[in-house]
């Protein structure tokens, strides 16, 4: 049984590392190249007309979109490394759900970027809580685990200032508004010295309507926070595209 078992993952290490293969196909690619020739022309970089605002892609520059105009308002600014849309969109999910944190080492590179070229001049960073027993079911919490791979090449500290603390329905499905309504006390910052006249930034796999963001940004600011900050590995376009 040990043998069969040491076969395995002398498979798994040699033959299937992602660090050598590209990351959506699988293909052979060579060392530190994480794509493809091909896949790499099909990623949806964020890297055109935007809202000044909450930094989803439209099809022109406008200050603010039809997803946050009047909406977002606690939010300071938001930006995001790509629109949320195939490949990305799969490997969000492959993170997410599927066990495969080695991706969310290539998403940190890019919100580095991003945070770089924007400008951020963050104090701290505050990830998007789960409950304990969602965390448990899980395995990990994703946007944890990508907050302290952003640190780490910012140089800027996560602290773990908000909680949540009531389980709420999967928001994939649901209206923004019944998004609001579900997220209606779930978050509650534990640790309000910490952010108190602090610029924060909130990190996050996905921005869709920006609702989660919103709650714990409003919960953040009640508390103290001076400018609260949101940065994303992929944001939805808005429907109209403006």
């Amino acid at each position: 049984m040990k043998i069969f078992q040491s076969i395995k993952s002398f498979v798994k290490k040699y033959f299937f590392n992602p660090t050598w293969r590209c990351l959506v196909c699988g293909k052979e690619v060579f060392e530190k190249e994480r794509f493809c020739e091909e896949c790499i022309k099909t990623l949806p970089f964020n890297d055109g007309p935007i809202c000044a605002h909450c930094g989803r892609k439209t099809v022109a520059f406008t200050e603010y979109c039809s997803t946050c105009k009047n909406v977002l308002t606690d939010l300071d600014m938001c930006r995001s490394a790509f629109s949320y849309q195939y490949p990305m969109s799969k490997l969000i999910k492959d993170a997410k759900y599927n066990n495969a944190k080695y991706l969310i080492e290539y998403f940190a590179e890019q919100l580095s970027l991003v945070y770089l070229q924007n400008y951020f001049n963050a104090d701290c960073l505050v990830y998007i809580p789960m409950t304990e027993k969602a965390e448990k079911k899980r395995g990990y919490n994703q946007s944890q685990i990508l907050s302290e791979k952003l640190s780490a090449l910012i140089n800027v500290p996560v602290i773990n200032a908000v909680k949540k603390v009531k389980d709420t329905k999967r928001q994939a499905t649901l209206s923004r508004a019944d998004r609001l309504k579900n997220l209606d006390g779930a978050f509650r910052v534990v640790d309000k010295k910490a952010v108190k006249d602090k610029n924060v930034l909130i990190v996050d796999d996905v921005s869709t309507t920006g609702a989660t963001a919103q709650v714990i940004a409003s919960r953040l600011k009640k508390a103290g926070a001076k400018t609260v900050k949101l940065i994303t590995v992929c944001s939805t376009p808005p429907i109209d595209k403006y």
